[in-house]
């Protein structure tokens, strides 16, 4: 694997992976250079599925959605979440970024399976 990426993990906390990337409160950016991890970032991420500004009947704004949170990781190569929905990830992959469905909890656990290229996409999980 390349040893020179930046990564976006969905997470609430920044140590772990959320479960569904849609309801993420952010985007832990880490950029690796050489292997070794040379920044790390928090960006705020809009909550779409919020119970009052969503509404599973309709979905015309998606597009819109997907644009937003885009912008947030244009400048990455990977996106990580433990779970999310086929319109993201097929959107996230027609701008050219890898999108990874992972079981691995941990962030730190799961950059480091990334870097050996032993992280797993687990599109099972698409929903």
């Amino acid at each position: 694997m390349n040893s020179n990426f930046k990564v976006a993990f969905a997470t609430n906390d920044g140590v772990t992976t959320f479960a569904h990337f849609g309801r993420a409160k952010y985007f832990e950016v880490i950029e690796v250079k050489d292997g070794n991890i040379i920044s790390r970032e928090r960006r705020n991420k809009p909550d779409f599925h919020s119970t009052h500004t969503h509404d599973h009947n309709h979905h015309g704004n998606h597009a819109e959605r997907h644009n937003i949170i885009y912008s947030l990781v244009e400048d990455c190569d990977f996106v990580i979440a433990a779970g999310m929905g086929y319109g993201i990830y097929d959107f996230l992959i027609s701008k050219g970024k890898q999108p990874i469905v992972t079981t691995e909890k941990n962030i730190e656990d799961a950059l480091k399976e990334l870097q050996e290229g032993k992280l797993f996409n687990h599109t099972e999980k698409l929903h």
